[in-house]
């Protein structure tokens, strides 16, 4: 079920992250993979081989290109700030473009921007510069008026994009000239070009008056047709602003039911990628004559969520206790198909201020698991785990997990709840279930979860002296300060925080060998992080 048909308060925005594909599966009880996984001997596909092997590979001008991905429903939209699934992104990178965004290396890439720095020295105002000599599809100038329409466009809707703008002033945001807008924020924003960012699939510029029966936007590729849960069909952009691209003349993006339907029809070159895999199907798919398999190592997250306003987890000795019953080598083997990198309760691997030298014990510490629980009257501890086939691999974390709890005297009792019933009235009320993200730069995803206004705060943090680190990194510009502040922030996260994070999960997409152009993406979006304008025929 779509959670947008829920009104329960405070409602979660929609869109963030990998729930774009779960919210998908929700809908059409369309329900990837998530347990008993096939042993992952295919997984040995690396980005490196497969750039190599496409570097002799010359792109040619010209054909017909077809993806897949599973999740799509009749919910699906062209409107660039509507986006619910993975199928809604891909139309939507191909149609729209966003002023800055997250590269395939989780690097901040400007876009329409040329740059946005800090006025005259101030945190609370900003510059954007806008890219000279870019148009709409229909002919019109991309220009400062566009930006700060789309900016009010998101605020007036209540779209997800406005946490990405963090505590802009709108009122008195405002043109400049042509091609520079002026943001004026309500106190100190430093990480706000990171924000606008990791938000970008929720920010893409529509142009003044936009009318969404009409998708017009600056990208690559242009709307020609569209059946919700079916099939987009898209055209060259001939007056794009990037020389020289896209490379082929159409892209259609299909719909498909299920994983195995979508492994069959790239199988049978009926298409010509498939994102988002299950481990099986990489496996299958990495012997299979003519397909190319990319295992993107991401920083997208899985986390078992704990309530910290709840017991028995308002107790940081019971917090603590079940992060080190984990191991998680073997929770990745057993449930991920060894499709995973260990990952010690934190988030964001790949931010410059990321804190590589906290780390539990791989196989986890047993003895002093038993230890705290002693400590905090909680021995033989029995609790309730909600988790939900929403992504690949959560309902077999979840089995392993209570598994693994065993040896620690805890007994972990699994309920097991259709999509729709987890992203019902009880999302982000369950005192102990799990959640996904894709990467994020550390402060966006604090300000995403772990305050108490953020829009995915399912660990219920609200702790005084955090929120005020985090306001204090976004009060100064000095690189120092900035990562003294997080290291700070992220000792709260090791010691204190309601998140259990055994893993960084791999993306697992496939590819025809007739095309090239595809990579890597470290954000966790499939199919190279929709960079279809890259993509090629070999000539």
């Amino acid at each position: 079920m779509d959670r947008s048909d829920h009104s329960s308060t405070p409602r979660p925005a929609d869109g963030f992250g990998r729930r774009q594909f779960l919210r998908g599966i929700a809908a059409t009880g369309v329900v990837a993979g998530a347990g008993g996984l096939l042993a992952a001997c295919g997984g040995s596909s690396s980005s490196t081989t497969t750039q190599l092997s496409q570097a002799s590979r010359a792109p040619r001008r010209g054909g017909n290109l077809k993806l897949g991905l599973t999740g799509g429903s009749s919910s699906d939209t062209v409107d660039p700030h509507k986006s619910l699934t993975y199928l809604d992104t891909s139309r939507l990178q191909s149609l729209y473009q966003p002023l800055v965004q997250l590269n395939t290396q989780a690097q901040i890439e400007y876009v329409l921007a040329e740059s946005i720095t800090a006025h005259q020295g101030s945190l609370s105002e900003w510059i954007i510069r806008l890219r000279p000599g870019v148009t709409f599809h229909d002919g019109k100038d991309f220009t400062a008026d566009d930006v700060i329409f789309t900016f009010r466009r998101v605020f007036s809707n209540d779209f997800t994009g406005k946490f990405g703008l963090g505590p802009i002033d709108l009122k008195n945001t405002k043109a400049l000239d042509k091609l520079t807008v002026l943001v004026k924020m309500t106190k100190p924003f430093a990480s706000f070009a990171e924000q606008l960012a990791a938000f970008w699939y929720n920010l893409y510029i529509a142009p003044a008056g936009f009318n969404p029966a009409k998708p017009v936007g600056t990208g690559a590729f242009m709307y020609q047709s569209f059946t919700p849960g079916q099939r987009s069909v898209f055209v060259r952009n001939p007056h794009y602003w990037k020389s020289g691209l896209p490379y082929v003349d159409t892209l259609t993006l299909i719909d498909f039911s299920d994983n195995t339907t979508l492994q069959d029809a790239l199988s049978t070159s009926v298409i010509h990628g498939a994102g988002a895999l299950d481990g099986p199907q990489i496996a299958s798919l990495a012997t299979t004559s003519g397909i190319k398999t990319v295992v993107s190592h991401s920083g997208e997250i899985i986390p078992f969520t704990m309530r910290v306003d709840q017991p028995p987890f308002n107790d940081v000795n019971v917090r603590q206790a079940l992060r080190l019953l984990v191991d998680r080598p073997q929770m990745i083997d057993s449930a991920l198909d060894s499709y995973g990198v260990v990952a010690n309760d934190l988030f964001s691997p790949y931010d410059p201020n990321f804190d590589h030298s906290l780390v539990r014990p791989a196989q986890g510490d047993i003895q002093q698991a038993k230890f705290l629980l002693k400590k905090a009257g909680q021995e033989g501890l029995t609790v309730t785990l909600t988790t939900s086939a929403v992504a690949t691999g959560t309902v077999a974390m979840a089995t392993v997990l209570a598994a693994q709890a065993k040896a620690a005297g805890i007994t972990i009792n699994i309920n097991n709840v259709p999509p729709g019933v987890f992203f019902g009235p009880n999302y982000l009320k369950w005192p102990f279930a799990q959640d996904y993200y894709n990467y994020y730069p550390y402060l966006s995803q604090v300000a995403e979860s772990m305050l108490n206004g953020s829009p995915f705060n399912e660990t219920h943090t609200n702790n005084p002296h955090y929120t005020s680190l985090y306001n204090q990194a976004n009060a100064t510009a000095s690189p120092s300060l900035q990562k003294e502040i997080q290291y700070e922030m992220q000792q709260f996260d090791f010691t204190q925080g309601g998140y259990i994070i055994p893993a960084f999960i791999d993306t697992l997409d496939a590819y025809s060998d007739k095309i090239t152009g595809y990579s890597a993406a470290k954000v966790g979006q499939p199919l190279s992080n929709f960079d279809f304008e890259h993509f090629a025929f070999v000539a």
